[in-house]
């Protein structure tokens, strides 16, 4: 089945008449010089663009400063937006380890951290990654198994929250 990609603020098309492969991204109906225009608006417009996406997702800068976060994101950490934005990915998810006097991004355990690893890799390279599994530590007892997918636009990556779980 061939579909034509087209962006959903401009309606310009994305692939060139190219197939749509159902790759699963999350930015598919956004081009990128509307999401680099949305992001210029102080991130009002890239919540409301976020916010239609059927999933929880954060914009991630390339400290690993949540930028933007829809409801569903929000809802998910129990957060207001205000509590979310402007605050390192650990913390917003409350890693145990982002608590430590190094925080977020600082102990010894944040090199093994694959929703650090995986958000990194897709600014270094470009390329998405889909349902990457990580795990996050919130306490002693307590680990969650999470799988996320990431995609680079512009000068962000956009961090989808595909599943969460108790770690088994």
């Amino acid at each position: 089945m061939h579909m034509k990609k087209v962006c959903a603020w401009c309606g310009g098309n994305l692939d060139g008449g190219r197939e749509n492969r159902g790759d699963d991204r999350m930015s598919r109906d956004l081009c990128t010089a509307c999401a680099a225009g949305v992001r210029s608006e102080g991130g009002v417009k890239l919540r409301n663009y976020l916010n239609l996406l059927d999933a929880p997702v954060v914009a991630v800068d390339s400290d690993g400063v949540v930028r933007v976060a829809n409801d569903q994101a929000c809802s998910l950490f129990g957060k207001e937006a205000s509590l979310v934005v402007g605050r390192k990915g650990g913390d917003v998810f409350e890693c145990i380890h982002a608590r430590e006097p190094e925080g977020c991004g600082g102990t010894v355990h944040c090199s093994a951290c694959a929703i650090r690893k995986t958000v990194a890799e897709t600014f270094t390279s470009g390329k998405p990654s889909i349902r990457v599994p990580a795990y996050l530590k919130q306490g002693r007892q307590r680990e969650i198994a999470l799988y996320l997918s990431t995609e680079k636009v512009g000068d962000a990556v956009f961090l989808r929250i595909d599943r969460v779980g108790k770690k088994r």
